[in-house]
């Protein structure tokens, strides 16, 4: 993945009305949560923001925050977003050291049509659209291409079978199933109802209470 260079400030000023300020502004407030356990507080260009982030849709991307006399490197944790317009309002990112390895969640495209789709007018179902993987920061990426063209009706492809290489430990549980190949549901035909036939009758509810008409019948025998 393509190094993601994100230029920021750092912000005294906190709370709501001070992030409506920078907002109506034209910035982003966010936060870097330091492996240290403090925060620094930042301020982002919006439209700098948008530009840097064009054509990356990974829920958690590696970047690195220039501070002008600071590096950081860092993960996007979580984006807060208007309900309204769908910008984003505020960027949450995690501060990372390079050498050590982080638990991320990455995307799953399933690539290739199965053997039992092509050849046996089976249908393939996707369960998992990302993957829980603990690896090295330098080695995150968007998504993971995983081809499941050998798949034949009735195959299940699981976490455990995933060949993601050895920069990944998958750690999500062994037996979740990611993709299978199943057979296509036959479609019922009921049989026609001839003109002038009469409609099946309606089960009869116990408990149910009769009718009107043998009201009088249950009167006489009192």
């Amino acid at each position: 993945m393509n190094q993601i260079t994100l230029t920021a400030q750092v912000r005294s000023e906190q709370g709501s009305k001070a992030a409506g300020r920078l907002r109506r502004a034209g910035m982003i407030p966010g936060i870097i949560k330091r492996m240290n356990g403090d925060a620094t507080l930042i301020q982002l260009d919006a439209h700098d923001y948008d530009m840097a982030m064009r054509g990356h849709h990974g829920d958690q991307l590696l970047v690195v925050i220039d501070l002008g006399q600071t590096k950081v490197s860092a993960l996007l944790r979580e984006l807060q977003h208007d309900v309204i317009s769908g910008k984003v309002i505020h960027a949450d990112f995690g501060e990372v050291d390079m050498g050590h390895t982080v638990r991320v969640e990455i995307a799953i495209n399933l690539v290739g049509t199965p053997d039992g789709v092509k050849n046996a007018n089976g249908v393939l179902e996707q369960d998992l659209r990302a993957i829980h993987v603990d690896c090295l920061p330098g080695d995150i990426v968007e998504s993971f291409d995983i081809d499941v063209s050998a798949l034949k009706i009735g195959d299940k492809l699981l976490a455990s079978q995933l060949n993601l290489g050895d920069k990944y430990h998958v750690t999500t549980h062994a037996d979740a199933v990611v993709a299978s190949c199943v057979a296509a549901d036959e479609e019922i035909e009921l049989p026609p109802v001839a003109d002038g036939a009469a409609p099946a009758a309606e089960p009869e509810v116990i408990g149910a209470k009769k009718d009107d008409a043998a009201a009088p019948a249950a009167d006489a025998k009192k």
